[in-house]
C-alpha cells in the first residue's frame, strides 16, 4: 500500500462504519441483541449449584441390621436422595425404575463381624445420569471406609468427618465451558460473523449494483487499496460489536477474559480479519444485495452451530468435533474456550492464530480476484 493513498483507504473504512451503525437494524444487532441472547441461553445453561445438587439412590435392604442403617446414613451424609426398601420389598421396574440401586445383602452386618468378604450390587438405570452414578460409587467407598473405620476404631457420626475429599478430573480431560463462558464466546463469535456476512456483503453488493465501487475505482486508488479499505470498515464493525461483548462480559456477567491480554487480542485480531474477508467474499458472489444478506445468514448460522457457538462442541460427536474446524467458528470458539476456560496463553492459541488468519487470506484473495466495480 501507498504511504499517500492512507488517507483514502481510512476514509473508505470510516464511511462504511458510518453507513453500517447509522441503519436502525444494525444498532439492535450490534448493540441490544447480543446483551439479550447472551442473558437468555447464559441463564438456561448455567450450571448449577453442586452444594445443591442432590442425586438419587434406592437402596434395596435385604436386612434392617444398625450396621446397615449406618451404611445408608453414611451415604446420606454425602448429600445424595436416599429412598430405602425395606426387606421383602421390591424395586419398582418400568417407567418408575430407579436410576440408580444399591442392594445391601443379607448376612452384611455378620459377614463384616467376622471377617468375611461381603458384595453390595449397585446397578444402573438405563436413563442414568453416568456423572451422577460415578458419584455414588465414589461415595459408597468413602461410605463403605467410614463403617469400617467406625468398627476398628470407634462410632463417629458421618457429618463429621475431620478430613474432606475433593475430586477433580486429570491428564488431559478438560471441563466442558457452559453459563456465560458458553454463550459471551459464542454469540460474539456469531455476531460478529453475522454483522460481517450480512451487512458487509449485501453492502458491498449494494455498491456495486450502484455503481459506487465504479466510482471509487476511478479514484487515484489501486484495488489492493481498495479491497484494503472495505476491510478495515468490516474489521471496524467488528470490533465494535467485540467491545460490546468485552463490556458486558466484564461489567453485567463479571466472566474473566483469561490471562493472557496478547493471546485474546491476537486471536480476536485474526478472527476478525477472517469475518471481514468472507464478508467481502460474499458481496462479491451475488448481484443482488437481497441475496447476499439471505444467503449470508443462513451460512453463517450452520457455521456457528457447527462451530461450537450454540453448544459446547465437546458434547457433540466425535467427527463433529473434528468437521467444526473446517469453519472458522471452530478455531476461533476453541481457541476462546482455551483462553476463558482451559487456562491457556499465547502459546496455546498460536496455531488458532495462524489458521484464522490463512482464512482471512484465502477469502481475501478470492474477494479480490472476483471484486468487479460494474455490476
Amino acid at each position: 500500500m501507498r504511504l499517500g493513498s492512507l488517507p483514502l483507504v481510512l476514509s473508505i473504512a470510516r464511511q462504511d462504519l458510518r453507513l453500517t451503525l447509522r441503519d436502525r437494524s444494525s444498532i439492535f444487532w450490534v448493540f441490544i441483541a447480543p446483551f439479550i441472547w447472551v442473558f437468555l441461553f447464559g441463564t438456561l445453561t448455567r450450571p448449577s449449584d453442586p452444594t445443591k445438587t442432590r442425586i438419587g439412590l434406592t437402596v434395596l435392604q435385604q436386612e434392617t441390621t444398625p450396621m446397615a442403617e449406618r451404611l445408608v446414613e453414611g451415604l446420606r451424609a454425602e448429600n445424595f436422595d436416599v429412598k430405602t426398601i425395606p426387606p421383602g420389598g421390591s424395586v419398582p421396574t418400568g417407567d418408575e425404575a430407579p436410576a440408580r440401586t444399591l442392594t445391601i445383602p443379607a448376612g452384611f452386618q455378620e459377614s463384616i463381624a467376622q471377617r468375611r468378604k461381603v458384595q453390595l450390587d449397585l446397578r444402573e438405570g438405563k436413563n442414568a445420569n453416568p456423572e451422577g452414578t460415578f458419584a455414588v460409587q465414589v461415595a459408597l467407598h468413602k461410605a463403605s471406609v467410614r463403617l469400617l473405620a467406625d468398627e476398628a476404631l470407634g462410632g463417629f457420626s458421618p457429618g463429621d468427618d475431620t478430613v474432606r475429599v475433593r475430586a477433580s478430573y486429570a491428564g488431559n480431560a478438560r471441563i466442558v465451558p457452559s453459563g456465560y463462558y458458553q454463550t459471551i464466546p459464542g454469540n460474539l463469535v456469531m455476531f460478529v460473523l453475522i454483522a460481517a456476512v450480512t451487512y458487509g456483503a449485501s453492502q458491498i453488493a449494494t455498491e456495486r449494483k450502484n455503481g459506487i465501487l465504479r466510482r471509487l475505482s476511478a479514484a487515484p486508488l489501486r484495488k489492493s487499496e481498495l479491497i484494503a479499505g472495505k476491510l478495515l470498515g468490516r474489521v471496524a464493525v467488528a470490533l465494535v460489536q467485540v467491545g460490546v461483548f468485552l463490556l458486558i462480559g466484564l461489567t453485567i456477567f463479571r466472566i474473566s477474559w483469561g490471562t493472557s491480554p496478547a493471546g485474546l487480542v491476537l486471536l480476536l485480531a485474526a478472527y476478525l480479519l477472517s469475518a471481514a474477508a468472507i464478508g467481502l467474499l460474499g458481496g462479491t458472489l451475488f448481484a443482488s444485495p437481497d441475496a447476499a444478506s439471505g444467503v449470508g445468514i443462513v451460512v453463517v448460522l450452520v457455521m456457528a452451530a457447527m462451530g461450537g457457538c450454540w453448544w459446547p462442541a465437546e458434547v457433540m460427536p466425535r467427527w463433529l468435533q473434528t468437521a467444526a474446524y473446517i469453519f472458522p467458528t471452530g478455531w476461533a470458539m476453541n481457541g476462546l474456550h482455551e483462553l476463558l476456560s482451559w487456562g491457556g496463553g499465547l502459546r496455546e492459541v498460536g496455531l488458532h492464530c495462524a489458521v484464522l488468519a490463512l482464512f482471512a487470506l484465502g477469502a481475501g484473495a478470492l474477494a479480490a480476484h472476483r471484486l468487479k466495480p460494474v455490476a
